[in-house]
């Protein structure tokens, strides 16, 4: 098929006015059930030379009881997945995609907590996994009951060699996620911070997963996901500027957010 030409798309916006559209036209829609959501949390690195992450099942509990209780997901409708090969976090995925009908759900969630680099990358318990093998099981048209359907891609990582907070840390190239994303109806929030904190210093999980579930728990049903995450990386931000405000050569490296969302979503309509 040609190209459009300016004047064609001239055209179809005279057709086709903004006003003309219904506000439900801009929402994805809420079907029977809130969403499907998998949570892998990458804890056990002892056959490598990565320290463990025990403190990441504070973020699986925090993020259970949001998804349930705030956001009202059915408790089977939350997988949780633990120390996971590179293998093994394709077939959960993969199964998860053949499995679900989609045609049901309202979103997909997918959750990562575990290390990673740069270039997309967050670790299984053997190795490097891409954030485009974290995609690749549930494109369309692959899984066409996700068509429509938002799916967002949560990654808690932090660097192997940086187990806390070193403000010396080299910091490399920004992740550039945009580069991998192209996938529509989907959006990554992800956190990598090789020259900041990653833990609460009460050792009570993440402050990226903690922020979100409280943001979450308070407002899950009163504004479009987007603005949501916007709330958690402003207060993520917050968090890392107030411990790192007397070192002067510290270079923050703050949670971000990549959209290819083409509507709002939000987890109640109701009180629009």
């Amino acid at each position: 098929m040609a190209p459009m030409e300016v004047s064609d798309m001239d055209s179809v916006q005279d057709r086709y006015h903004y006003s003309q559209y219904p506000d439900e036209h801009f929402h994805y829609e809420l079907k029977r059930y809130k969403g499907y959501a998998v949570i892998i949390n990458n804890v056990n690195f002892c056959h490598t030379r990565f320290r463990n992450r025990e403190r990441s099942a504070h973020d699986v509990t925090a993020l259970q009881e949001m998804l349930q209780t705030r956001l009202l997901f059915r408790p089977e409708d939350i997988q949780i997945e633990e120390d996971l090969t590179t293998n093994q976090m394709s077939l959960v995925l993969e199964k998860v995609a053949s499995d679900v009908n989609f045609s049901e759900y309202s979103c997909l969630i997918v959750v990562v907590l575990s290390y990673g680099e740069s270039e997309n990358i967050v670790y299984g318990v053997d190795g490097k996994f891409s954030y485009q093998q974290l995609i690749s099981p549930f494109q369309y048209p692959k899984i066409p009951t996700l068509f429509d359907t938002p799916k967002f891609f949560i990654i808690q990582s932090e660097y192997p060699e940086n187990d806390g907070f070193s403000h010396n840390a080299p910091v490399p190239a920004p992740l550039s996620p945009s580069t991998e994303i192209a996938e529509p109806d989907t959006l990554f929030l992800f956190s990598l911070d090789p020259a900041s904190i990653t833990w609460r210093t009460d050792g009570k999980g993440s402050h990226f997963i903690q922020r979100l579930c409280e943001v979450m728990r308070l407002d899950g049903l009163r504004y479009d996901i987007t603005q949501m995450f916007v709330r958690v990386l402003r207060l993520v931000r917050l968090d890392y500027e107030g411990y790192v405000r007397d070192f002067i050569d510290t270079k923050l490296s703050c949670p971000r957010m990549v959209s290819l969302l083409s509507k709002e979503f939000r987890f109640d309509w109701e009180d629009y």
